[in-house]
Order: structure tokens, then C-alpha cells, then sequence
């Protein structure tokens, strides 16, 4: 029988931690667990970065009031923790017996609830939270889901639909992104999209990687697709072909090697793509 306790590992808990969705005492664990793992350490700040980017690119909607009264709903009827009253001071069993005359009065302190048991009760909570979370590319995948991400072509990128994607290429399109914002020389760029609205240009030079993060982008017709393009002084170089859903936000890690100093552009382009591009760029930045 295999007494491993899948739980208390780490790597579990870096989609929740990343999201702050783990209580104090956890975060603590956790960031001891990074301190002891390089790797660990960096996968959890891409996912860090990459949650911060997400959300960034995310146009903020107002809850409507049936979800406020959903909610309420909801915590009228969800059992709460029962209070927890003071603990009364222990008479010290050593103390000397009184005299026969008076002392001076002495201030008796409560002491505060032990932290470790106040938190004990909502562990188990935060454990099966922390489970949800329990692949990290697939908690992007899953944020993706929620957004309605693109459906990407080429070499990264899947649809999404319903719930968390387990894709392997969805994983692999989404740790992607989360390695180019975890690196130490990664830098992103705002810039803006033909018809309207912002694109944000994340790159690694030392990774020779990059991404574009977009908020909105126009669903295409049938028979098009968004192609992007790493151009330099020779011209343009394909680097994968993707498509979007016209709500929430999208992203595209771009193929192939990325110099420094490289442009990068988004046309768009007769399904499958092109070899040079056809129509002028709705997206171009440059990287540094």
C-alpha cells in the first residue's frame, strides 16, 4: 500500500497560491517549500505573472444583482465556524499562598486562542481548494476556459470550451506563456490594435520566446485566421496562426526562435496561413 500523501505536495498548491487562495499558515509552507526548489520557485512565479497578466487584459464587468443576491443566498445558508470564546486564565498551581496581608492586585492577561487552533478547522477547506488547483499549466487552461480564450493553430494552442481543458497542447500553449513572464529578463509592451482596443507583448530575449496577450479581439469569417510574424531586416517570418472569440481574453505563444531587437506583427490571413504576409499588420511592437 502506497502511504504517499499527495496532498503535502507542494506542487499542488502553486495554482492556489499563485490565485491567493491558500490561508496564511499554507502561504508560509508554501514559500518555504520555494525557498528549498529552484524549479519550484519559478514555476510558481510564472503562474504568478501570467495570472497578473490575465487579469490585466481583462476588461472589469459589474456583477449584476442577481449574483449579489445568489450570493447572499448562499452564505445564509452555508454553515459557519461557531465562535470561539476567550480561553480563561489557569490559576498558576506554583503561585505562593496569600498572605495575611493584602498584596498589591496583579493584572490577570486572557490569552489569545492558540493560532494553531483557530486554523485547523478551515484546513481541510483550503486542502480540497488547493486539489482544484492541482495542475498548474491546467489552472491557465482553466482561466482561459472561463474567458473564452482562443482557439489556436499551428504549433500551440486548442480550443476551450466548458470547464478546465486538459488538452496537452492547451498545457503546452499555457506553460508556455507562464515560461516567458517567469523569466528573469522578461518584458512586455502595450501596444494598439487596428480598429481599437491594446495588445501586450510579453519576450524573453534569453528564452528567444515570446507571446501576445489580446482583450477582445474581433472574431474572424470563415476561411480567415490571425497569422503572426516575427519581422526583421530580411522581412517577415511566420510564427503560427490562431483564431478568437470576440469575448475575453486571448493569447498566442509565438513559433519559432525570436532574436532580439525582432518585430512582431499580426495579419490576417487566408486559413492555414501564409508564407509572407498579405494584408497590412493590425498588431505590430518591437521588442528591445
Amino acid at each position: 500500500m502506497n502511504d504517499r500523501h499527495d496532498d503535502d505536495d507542494p506542487r499542488l498548491s502553486t495554482g492556489a497560491y499563485s490565485l491567493d487562495a491558500v490561508s496564511p499558515d499554507e502561504a508560509e509552507a508554501f514559500e518555504r517549500a520555494t525557498d528549498a526548489s529552484e524549479s519550484l520557485r519559478e514555476e510558481t512565479d510564472g503562474l504568478v505573472e501570467t495570472a497578473g497578466l490575465l487579469g490585466l487584459a481583462i476588461t472589469p464587468v459589474t456583477p449584476s444583482e442577481r449574483m449579489k443576491a445568489e450570493l447572499m443566498a448562499k452564505l445564509a445558508t452555508t454553515a459557519q465556524l461557531p465562535r470561539q470564546e476567550p480561553v480563561a486564565a489557569v490559576p498558576d498551581a506554583s503561585a505562593e499562598p496569600e498572605s495575611a496581608a493584602p498584596a498589591a492586585p496583579t493584572p490577570v492577561e486572557t490569552p489569545a486562542p492558540d493560532a494553531r487552533t483557530a486554523s485547523t478547522a478551515p484546513r481541510a477547506e483550503s486542502r480540497a481548494r488547493s486539489r482544484w488547483f492541482a495542475r498548474p499549466a491546467t489552472l491557465v487552461a482553466g482561466i482561459a476556459a472561463a474567458a473564452a480564450l482562443f482557439v489556436g493553430g499551428g504549433v500551440v494552442g486548442t480550443a476551450v470550451s466548458g470547464g478546465f481543458g486538459t488538452s496537452s497542447v492547451t498545457d503546452a500553449s499555457a506553460a508556455g506563456l507562464a515560461e516567458i513572464t517567469a523569466a528573469e529578463d522578461s518584458q512586455r509592451s502595450t501596444v494598439p490594435v487596428e480598429g481599437g482596443g491594446t495588445a501586450t507583448l510579453v519576450w524573453s530575449n534569453t528564452l528567444g520566446r515570446s507571446a501576445i496577450v489580446v482583450d477582445g479581439l474581433t472574431p474572424l469569417p470563415d476561411g480567415k485566421v490571425y497569422e503572426a510574424w516575427y519581422i526583421d531586416a530580411e522581412g517577415a517570418a511566420p510564427a503560427g496562426t490562431f483564431t478568437a472569440s470576440g469575448e475575453g481574453t486571448s493569447w498566442h505563444v509565438l513559433a519559432g526562435a525570436m532574436n532580439p531587437g525582432d518585430a512582431i506583427g499580426v495579419t490576417v490571413e487566408p486559413a492555414g496561413g501564409s508564407t509572407t504576409p498579405t494584408t497590412d499588420p493590425i498588431i505590430v511592437g518591437q521588442t528591445a
